[in-house]
């Protein structure tokens, strides 16, 4: 089916209205899936298909008038493994920009701060994502987020530094409740300077009781044409008020024009009794393409007694907890398909 078929069919479903045909638009997704090995360390060990954050989405932009450009986008999440899947569950939103003065948006996205960690991220999506670690619920609270009701501003850049901040009036339901509980502001300083990337990140979610809030703060840097490295390192609150700290390394190096070896190590240090733990990823990485890539990974996350952390639930379809004091491990081959 070429684009303009596609188009039709949506605008007859009722997906679009018909003053998308004016719009520059792009029909895009995401085919990302693996074979899994996991392991508890305990009774579990079983082998999984496993779909990974893919995903389809159509984005659009339209130039009104000189820095005045209208710009959509709907996305969602599609389990390739299983058969459930809504519709416009990712970043969905419309808004205006202008390279003059910024981008404003309104709708439901990724926080800067759930953003901010990507200087660092070497495997994101994958086993070993460090997610495993800095958004579990009961040791580090749920900063990781993507807020309904949102309204999200960027500054233009200012010599490879750019401003974000967002504003959230309700992130669960679709009213705003009495009283608003459930409010969330976060914010990001982000540089971009050749070989140097960074994000410094701040965020505070309101529930009506602790307000828990974090920091974060990522840092990579291009040492050589081939060798790559990041640093990151979370501060956090739970809704019980315990602290937590996420920090750790990790670097890639390209072995071949096509071939990358990655790797990262992790240190949860809990204010909660032995609930700490370490996560440690080793990964092998061939792009045939930009837009195609296979990859194997081995993760590993080093519970102490109060700590049931897996090195495999974060944007993965599989759901399988860790067990309390145990390694769990996983072995994971998979492929990415950008499209």
């Amino acid at each position: 089916m070429n684009r303009k078929q596609l188009l039709t069919s949506l605008i007859a479903a009722g997906l679009v209205v018909p003053a998308l045909a004016t719009a520059d638009w792009t029909l895009y997704g995401r085919a990302h899936l693996s074979a899994d090995v996991l392991d508890d360390g305990a009774d579990y060990n079983e082998f999984n298909v496993s779909s990974n954050s893919s995903r389809l989405g159509f984005k659009g932009e339209r130039e009104f008038r000189e820095q005045l450009v209208g710009m959509f986008q709907i996305e969602q999440q599609i389990d390739f493994d299983t058969n459930g899947t809504n519709f416009a569950t990712r970043d969905t939103f419309v808004g205006l920009k202008g390279s003059e003065w910024g981008m404003l948006r309104i709708g439901k996205f990724d926080t800067p701060f759930k953003r901010a960690r990507g200087p660092a991220n070497f495997f994101g999506d994958q086993v070993g994502d460090m997610r495993n670690l800095t958004r579990s619920a009961a040791q580090t609270g749920r900063f990781d987020e993507r807020f309904n009701n949102s309204i999200h501003y960027q500054t233009p850049s200012f010599g490879g530094l750019t401003w974000n901040i967002q504003y959230s009036n309700e992130t669960d339901g679709a009213t705003t409740a009495d009283g608003a509980p459930n409010k969330a502001y976060s914010t990001s300083l982000n540089l971009s300077m050749g070989d140097l990337t960074g994000a410094l990140a701040y965020e505070k979610q309101e529930d009506g009781d602790v307000n828990p809030d974090a920091w974060r703060l990522a840092v990579g840097y291009r040492i050589t044409p081939a060798f790559r490295m990041g640093a990151f390192y979370q501060n956090s609150e739970t809704v019980g008020g315990d602290d937590a700290d996420v920090y750790g390394l990790g670097g890639q190096f390209r072995l071949t024009p096509s071939m990358y070896l990655n790797g990262h190590v992790f240190q949860l240090d809990s204010d909660l009794t032995d609930a700490d733990a370490t996560m440690y990823a080793l990964g092998l990485e061939y792009r045939l393409d930009s837009d195609l890539r296979f990859y194997g990974n081995i993760a590993m996350v080093d519970n102490d007694d109060n700590s049931a952390l897996a090195p495999w639930n974060a944007a993965k379809s599989v759901s399988q907890p860790g067990v309390g004091g145990e390694n769990a491990t996983a072995l994971s081959i998979g492929m990415r398909y950008d499209f």
